[in-house]
């Protein structure tokens, strides 16, 4: 930071003699220039060296083959989110039923335990919101958490406690067909659209 020193033009004195000097005024300028350069180095500094948030990323066990493995409607549970976000579900050729989120790990806790080798099918419309798909997955998380807990507590108490195929909960995410907005339509007695196709 520098300063330019100036002088002042005197003004003699009036009405008074002698060998005394006028007072001589000095004016400052500062130069900002070499401030403004260490504030955006300081401001380059901190953006390089801070952490941003890291986005949040939902993982998901994919199987090891990429071979489709047959199972039996009976054994497929599918969850239908509709362009509402109203959640449906069925086991088979069963008609859709609507669910609330709050009853939804009740329900797949029950029916995984119902049904040996339960696999669950997400059907989620485009017209949903994304959030709906990560809310339906952390119910599963649950459902399994508790499904775990309930083996841990068997074991210690001396008990059998189910084996990893009765209690491992098997889930896999579908595309949202024409037949998927038939049933819903049928259900919800509302008219079948001609933009089907989920994501």
């Amino acid at each position: 930071m520098g300063a330019d020193v100036g002088g002042g033009a005197e003004k003699p004195q009036k009405g008074k003699k002698g060998l005394r000097r006028p007072k001589r005024r000095i004016s400052i300028r500062l130069d900002m220039t070499p401030m403004v350069d260490i504030a955006f180095l300081l401001l380059i500094f901190y953006m390089v060296s801070t952490v941003f948030a890291e986005p949040q990323a939902m993982e998901i066990n994919l199987p090891p083959s990429e071979e489709e493995a047959p199972a039996a409607e009976s054994k497929i549970l599918i969850l239908r989110v509709a362009e509402d976000d109203q959640i449906y579900w069925n086991i088979g050729d069963q008609e859709p039923t609507p669910i609330s989120l709050e009853a939804l790990p009740k329900l797949l806790q029950d029916k995984v335990y119902e049904v040996p080798g339960l696999i669950t099918l997400i059907k989620i419309n485009k017209g949903a919101r994304y959030e709906r798909m990560v809310q339906i997955l952390d119910r599963i998380e649950v459902v399994e958490y508790r499904m775990r807990q309930a083996q841990k507590q068997a074991i210690e108490r001396g008990e059998r406690a189910p084996t990893e195929e009765e209690f491992s909960y098997t889930f896999s995410l579908g595309p949202w067909t024409r037949l998927d907005t038939r049933l819903i339509s049928e259900v919800t007695g509302s008219e079948e659209t001609e933009d089907t196709e989920g994501s």
